[in-house]
Parts: structure tokens; C-alpha cells; sequence
């Protein structure tokens, strides 16, 4: 019994002696090649490695467009007050915007196109029967009447205002005034000579422009101008109806008769 248990502590006593024996005879092979090992050493070295390399910078993207400086158009609104009753306008044009281009859809179905290639649109809109667009570049204008764009000659002003009526639209800078005629498919360039835009409208064919020195009345479809100096008067209110345009001044009234195409003027004081 006592020789089975010394037997038994001595092939204990062996066993780990052979193990110990072992594992210190592998230590130096071990430390000798330590990429055997998948833990921390390897993702240290990893690391120090990727410290030593050179940033790469990312590729420029070569295709994104540069951003036009901010140019001011506003929609123009009238000084004096406008009564003119107008009937419901229902568009009967639009505007559909592609890859490039502008396309115009007429009232029976007509497609007018239009390249963007090369050009910033500063201001585009379809009212009535008519659309127009202004570019850095170009006025265009289109109407149910028309088969193709009509361009008008512009000089690279800045500030420009933008009225729309239903037969005519005006584009005006501090210098000019361009209209377009819906009639005839048309830009008229009206010069601004030390005077400054007023009022717009227009209520069917005829177009009604108030300035600091004048009232101009223009006939779209015969592309008629007539003029009234206002001999240092303010026009307050005016109002277009069917047969006339009534321009109220303080106590006078300059009538614009559509049968006999010319200027009344009628004193209210009487």
C-alpha cells in the first residue's frame, strides 16, 4: 500500500519535471520568431507601419461646375397703386427642365427647346401665354404664337427686375427696358433716359409703363407706342379696362382711349 503511494507521487513528481523541462527549451525558439504569434505584437507592428506611410490625398473631382456670383434679379412691384380688375389667367405654357436644356410646351402640344450649354439661368417663368428666361448671356422669350425662341440683345447688366402680365413681360435694368411681345414673338428695347421705372402692366394687347417723366401705352398687336410727358407730375393710381387706361395725378387725369389710340386730359376739380 505505502510503495503504490510513493509510486504514484513519483510519476507526479516526473511529469512535471518533463514539463517544465519542456516548455523552457521552446521559450528561446519562441522569442526567436515571434511571427508565430497572432495577437499584439503582429497589430503593433501593424501600426508602426501604417504611421511610416504617406498620406494619400483624395482625387479632385474635376466635374463639379464652378458657382456663378449671386446676381440680383427681383420681381418688379409697382409704386403707384394699380385697380385694374383682372380676369383669372390660367397658364397655358410650361416649362420643363432636361439635362442642358429648356423645353417650352405649347398650348397644342408644340416642343420648344432650348441648349443651356454654357449658361447660368439667372431667372425663368411661364405666365399667361408666354415664357421667358434670363441667362448671363441672353433674354429669350416664347409664346403659343411662336415656333422657336426669340432672343433679345442684352448688355451684361447686373440688377434687373422682372414683371409678368399675360400677352407681354418686362426684363428692366437701370438703363433699359425690355419687353416682350407675345403678339409677335418679339423683344422692344425701350432706353431709360434719367428717368426710373414706375409701373408695368398688362391687360390684353395693350401694355401700360409709368416712369418719372412718362406714361408710354404700347399696342402689342401692332406694336404701336404712344407717350404722354408728365410735365413734372406723379402718377398715384391707374387703372386699364377694355376701352381705356385712367392715370390719376393729384387732381388730373390723363385718359388713354383705346378707339381713338390718344391722350385725354381731364381736370377733376370742375
Amino acid at each position: 500500500m505505502l510503495s503504490s503511494l510513493h509510486t504514484k507521487q513519483f510519476l507526479k513528481l516526473l511529469s512535471l519535471i518533463i514539463g517544465l523541462s519542456l516548455s523552457i527549451g521552446l521559450f528561446p525558439s519562441l522569442l526567436a520568431n515571434p511571427d508565430q504569434f497572432d495577437g499584439d505584437i503582429y497589430y503593433a507592428d501593424t501600426v508602426s507601419q501604417n504611421r511610416n506611410r504617406t498620406p494619400q490625398r483624395p482625387h479632385p473631382d474635376l466635374h463639379v461646375p464652378t458657382v456663378p456670383a449671386k446676381q440680383d434679379i427681383t420681381v418688379f412691384s409697382n409704386a403707384p397703386t394699380d385697380k385694374t380688375a383682372y380676369p383669372y389667367i390660367q397658364t397655358t405654357i410650361n416649362f420643363v427642365e432636361g439635362h442642358l436644356s429648356l423645353k417650352a410646351f405649347l398650348s397644342d402640344g408644340t416642343e420648344v427647346a432650348y441648349s443651356t450649354r454654357g449658361e447660368h439661368l439667372r431667372y425663368s417663368k411661364c405666365y399667361g401665354d408666354l415664357c421667358i428666361i434670363v441667362s448671363q448671356k441672353n433674354l429669350l422669350g416664347v409664346s403659343n404664337t411662336s415656333t422657336e425662341w426669340e432672343k433679345g440683345h442684352i448688355f451684361g447688366e447686373e440688377r434687373y427686375e422682372v414683371a409678368m402680365g399675360h400677352k407681354a413681360a418686362l426684363v428692366a435694368s437701370d438703363r433699359k427696358l425690355y419687353i416682350y411681345n407675345s403678339y409677335t414673338n418679339h423683344w422692344e428695347t425701350i432706353s431709360l433716359e434719367q428717368e426710373t421705372l414706375s409701373a408695368f402692366a398688362n391687360l390684353y394687347d395693350k401694355v401700360a409703363i409709368i416712369t418719372s417723366r412718362r406714361i408710354l401705352v404700347m399696342d402689342l398687336t401692332t406694336e404701336m407706342q404712344y407717350e404722354q410727358n408728365l410735365l413734372l407730375r406723379r402718377i398715384y393710381q391707374f387703372e386699364m379696362r377694355d376701352g381705356f387706361i385712367n392715370f390719376y395725378s393729384g387732381s388730373k387725369l390723363w385718359m388713354f382711349r383705346h378707339q381713338t389710340e390718344a391722350f385725354e386730359e381731364v381736370d377733376l376739380t370742375d
